[in-house]
């Protein structure tokens, strides 16, 4: 018991001073860029982060290491976010993964998901789930997943221009992009960016959204 007891307190320590550690590294890999910590609940209201699916997976949703470019009124920001999936207490397996998001109020851009295809995604026509194709771009629909409330709305954003140019940028269709109300988030499940790698996360994540907030 007390060999058990040991043991366990070196993972609680571990454990902390890792999330110590990360939260270090971050804050002094986004000095240079201008970010800033943003302590305090999350810009995100309760009815956008109801939009978002990355948000809506599993249970025990966490955000940490919030870091924007204005604490008082944020466009730009970027976190850490955690949720486990599976069973609880039992078989659960928790994800992490780094998110951009940027504030998108004042664009006229429809809700959606766009999230890059998994087996699970290219069978779920045949469990009755259907996402957004275009016929004039086939190839769009074998490598990414689209779904929108409006769909009418979406087919106007999703012109060939904006599909090519996704291809270009996306080349691997890695990169998962959600709007909801206010806000476009990317990011790239279960993957978490290194504080070193963190200005060229945040490079990428902002090609990956200009595609949608910028008009072309």
């Amino acid at each position: 018991m007390l060999v058990l007891g040991f043991g366990l307190v070196l993972l609680i320590g571990a454990a902390v001073y890792a999330t110590r550690s990360r939260r270090s590294g971050l804050s002094s890999a986004a000095a240079p860029l201008g970010l800033k910590a943003l302590n305090g609940p999350t810009p995100f209201s309760a009815e956008e982060k109801k939009g978002f699916n990355l948000f809506s997976r599993g249970y025990g949703g966490k955000w940490t290491n919030m870091f924007s470019d204005n604490v008082e009124a944020p466009s730009a920001l970027f976190f850490d976010f955690s949720y486990r999936f599976g069973l609880r207490f039992i078989a659960s397996r928790k994800y992490y993964q780094t998110v951009a998001a940027f504030f998108a109020r004042l664009t006229s851009l429809p809700d959606f998901q766009l999230t890059p295809a998994t087996a699970l995604d290219r069978i779920a026509p045949k469990l009755g789930l259907q996402a957004i194709h275009f016929e004039s771009r086939p190839q769009f629909g074998k490598k990414y997943w689209l779904r929108a409330s409006d769909e009418i709305a979406a087919r106007a954003l999703f012109t060939d221009a904006l599909i090519d140019r996704l291809s270009t940028t996306d080349p691997s269709a890695a990169w998962y992009v959600e709007k909801s109300g206010r806000w476009v988030l990317v990011y790239r499940h279960g993957k978490s960016c290194a504080p070193l790698g963190l200005a060229r996360f945040l490079q990428n994540a902002r090609a990956m959204a200009d595609l949608f907030l910028t008009p072309h």
